[in-house]
């Protein structure tokens, strides 16, 4: 019920931010979109850190530095620095490949946050333990599709093609990590109760 609750909240959220989005007459307004997905990001790193104090879980805990590092991530390709210190790499780069600077620069990138994402994946898998194995799998599979969204949706929306594609990546983003930070909240309504009963 209480996944259920906090789905229905959120995802309600979501949609009047691509509806705000969608109304805009010039270019595009995606401060909804993109406040709520920092909201939403940061709810379920505090959900999932809970969730890695209360069952003393290595597995939680790393798929909360995992959500916090894709945000820092968003954070650092929004930056100026960041940027030329990239694109001064990728230059360096193209000379002695086949490739464009551009691509040199959009491929090291996800390559880097795929890895990334990867091996943390894997060691939140082999971490979790027997009761936890299916939600931490739920996690992980909820995480695959948010990086649909972060991966090769926003990829194609970073060459500019339309905006559609612009828009289907910040509003996938926000509706995936609601669809997390519900079942995180249902996760923490259920182990609540029983660890207060514990004691």
């Amino acid at each position: 019920m209480v996944a259920l609750a906090v789905a229905v909240v959120l995802l309600v959220g979501a949609l009047w931010a691509a509806g705000v989005d969608l109304a805009s007459e010039h270019g595009r307004n995606a401060a909804p979109l993109d406040a709520l997905s920092a909201l939403y990001k940061g709810l379920s790193v505090v959900g999932l850190l809970l969730l890695g104090r209360l069952l003393g879980s290595r597995s939680m805990r790393l798929l909360a530095l995992l959500l916090a590092l894709m945000t820092i991530g968003g954070l650092l390709v929004d930056a100026e620095w960041f940027v030329a210190l990239i694109r001064s790499i990728a230059d360096r780069l193209a000379e002695n490949l086949p490739f464009s600077s551009g691509f040199v620069e959009l491929a090291g990138l996800f390559a880097g946050l795929a890895t990334i994402a990867g091996v943390l994946l894997w060691m939140a898998f082999t971490a979790a333990g027997t009761r936890e194995r299916s939600a931490v799998v739920t996690l992980i599979v909820l995480f695959f599709v948010l990086g649909i969204f972060v991966g090769p949706v926003n990829a194609i929306a970073s060459q500019g093609i339309n905006r559609e594609w612009l828009f289907a990546e910040d509003f996938g983003q926000v509706v995936s990590i609601a669809i997390i930070t519900a079942y995180v909240a249902g996760l923490v309504g259920t182990v609540l109760p029983t660890r207060r009963h514990r004691r």
